[in-house]
C-alpha cells in the first residue's frame, strides 16, 4: 500500500518537464559557470572545452617543438586522432544534448497526452519518469563515472603510448610523457571519457524507462497508419543516440588515419572492424526498440481477431443483400455499401501490414550513414585518386 500511495502522489507535472540531459551534479556545476545557461548555450561551451582539452595540448606542445617541425615524427598538428577527438568528436558529444533531449521530452510528453498510457497507469507512468530523474541526477553514479573516467588508462593500453621506433608530441613509455603528454593523459582525455561515460549512463536510464513503459497495458490502435500502433513517434527519437556513434566514430578515424600514415597499416586492414563497428552501432541504437515487439505482437493479434470476426459479419450481410438477394444490378449504383465493404478491406490490411519489428529499413541506414560517415572520410582521402576514379567509371559504364 505504501508504495501504491508513493506512485499515486507523483507530480503529474514531471511528464512535461522531463529531461535525459538537463539534472545531476555536472549539470549544476555548468550552470553555475554560466555554460548552459540560456540553454544549451553551445557556443560558449564548445569553445570552452575545447580551449580545456585541445588548446593547452597546442601551447605545451609549442613550447616543446613538437607542435610542428622535424623535432618528432608525429607533431600535435598532424595528429589526426586529436583531430578526431577533440575538434570532432567532443563538440558530437556536446550537440547530441540539443539532437536528443528535445526528442525525449516530445515522447514522454506524446505518452501522456495522447492517451496511449492509460489513465488508471498515468501514477505508474510517473513513478518511472521520477526514478528515471532521481537515477539522473545521482551524485553517487556522476562520482562513479568520473572515478571511472579519471582512470589512467594508457597504465593498461600501453600501446598507444609505445613509440615503436617513432616519436610523438605526447612521449613514449620509453622517453617518459612530455608536458602536453601529461595535460592529454590527466585532463584531456579524462573530460572526454567523462561525457561519453555520462552520455552511456543517461542511455542506460532512456533503455529502462523504455522498458518500463512497454510494460505497461498501453492503449494502441491496430488500425493507426504509422503501422506501429501509434507508437510510430518512438523510433525517430531513437535514431537521435546515433550521433552519440558519430562522434565516437571521429575518435576512431583518427586512430586509423595515424595507423596508415605512420604506422604503415594498409587501408584494406581497416575494412573489417569499421564494418563491425557500424553494425554494432545499428545494434546499439536500434535494440532498446525490441523492447516494444511484444506489444505490438499483442496489438497486431487482437486487432487481427477482432476485425476479423466483424469481417465476417459485414462480409456476411453485404454478401446476403447483393449476392443472394438478387436485388437490381443498377440498385448498386451509387450506393454506400461497397465503399463501405473496400474501406473496411483496407482497414484490415493496415492491421495485417503492422509491424512487430520497430525497425526499418530507413532507419537502419540513417544510423549506418551516422556511424560511418567519419570512417568513410579516411577511406576517401587515403585511397589514391585514381582509383577512386576507376572506381567511378565502373559504376558509370
Amino acid at each position: 500500500m505504501d508504495e501504491l500511495h508513493r506512485v499515486g502522489t507523483v507530480d503529474p507535472s514531471i511528464a512535461d518537464r522531463f529531461s535525459l540531459v538537463i539534472g545531476g551534479p555536472f549539470y549544476r556545476a555548468l550552470a553555475r559557470t554560466g555554460l548552459v545557461e540560456p540553454e544549451p548555450n553551445l557556443r560558449i561551451r564548445i569553445p570552452v572545452f575545447v580551449l580545456l582539452t585541445w588548446v593547452p595540448l597546442l601551447a605545451l606542445s609549442l613550447a616543446k617543438g613538437t607542435a610542428i617541425g622535424s623535432r618528432t615524427n608525429i607533431t600535435l598538428l598532424r595528429d589526426f586522432s586529436v583531430y578526431g577527438r577533440f575538434l570532432l568528436g567532443l563538440p558530437l558529444l556536446i550537440i547530441a544534448e540539443v539532437v536528443i533531449d528535445p526528442w525525449i521530452q516530445r515522447v514522454v510528453s506524446i505518452f501522456k497526452t495522447s492517451g496511449i498510457v492509460r489513465k488508471e497507469d498515468l501514477p505508474a507512468y510517473y513513478a518511472a519518469l521520477a526514478k528515471t530523474k532521481r537515477l539522473r541526477d545521482s551524485g553517487l553514479a556522476e562520482f562513479i563515472i568520473g572515478v571511472l573516467a579519471a582512470f589512467p588508462v594508457f597504465l593498461v593500453f600501453e600501446s598507444e603510448w609505445r613509440s615503436d621506433g617513432i616519436t610523438a608530441w605526447h612521449g613514449s613509455t620509453s622517453a617518459g610523457l612530455s608536458p602536453a603528454g601529461w595535460w592529454f593523459t590527466f585532463i584531456s582525455s579524462p573530460i572526454i571519457r567523462f561525457i561519453i561515460f555520462r552520455w552511456l549512463w543517461r542511455y542506460a536510464l532512456w533503455t529502462a524507462l523504455l522498458y518500463k513503459i512497454a510494460k505497461l497495458k498501453l492503449q494502441m490502435i491496430p488500425t493507426h497508419p504509422d503501422h506501429l500502433g501509434s507508437l510510430g513517434f518512438v523510433p525517430f527519437a531513437q535514431k537521435s543516440f546515433g550521433i552519440l556513434f558519430m562522434a565516437v566514430s571521429c575518435f576512431a578515424a583518427g586512430q586509423y588515419a595515424n595507423s596508415i600514415t605512420y604506422f604503415g597499416m594498409p587501408l584494406a586492414a581497416t575494412k573489417g572492424p569499421m564494418v563491425a563497428y557500424v553494425v554494432l552501432s545499428v545494434l546499439l541504437v536500434l535494440g532498446p526498440l525490441f523492447t516494444l515487439s511484444p506489444k505490438l505482437a499483442e496489438t497486431r493479434r487482437n486487432g487481427l481477431a477482432r476485425y476479423s470476426q466483424l469481417a465476417r459479419d459485414l462480409t456476411g450481410a453485404f454478401d446476403s443483400k447483393w449476392a443472394k438477394g438478387n436485388p437490381a444490378p443498377e440498385s448498386m449504383l451509387g450506393n454506400a455499401d461497397p465503399s463501405s465493404i473496400i474501406d473496411y478491406v483496407s482497414t484490415c490490411h493496415v492491421i495485417r501490414d503492422m509491424q512487430v519489428i520497430p525497425i526499418n529499413r530507413q532507419l537502419v541506414i540513417q544510423v549506418a550513414v551516422m556511424a560511418a560517415a567519419p570512417l568513410l572520410l579516411v577511406w576517401i582521402f587515403w585511397t589514391p585518386v585514381e582509383q577512386i576514379i576507376a572506381g567511378l567509371f565502373k559504376m558509370v559504364l
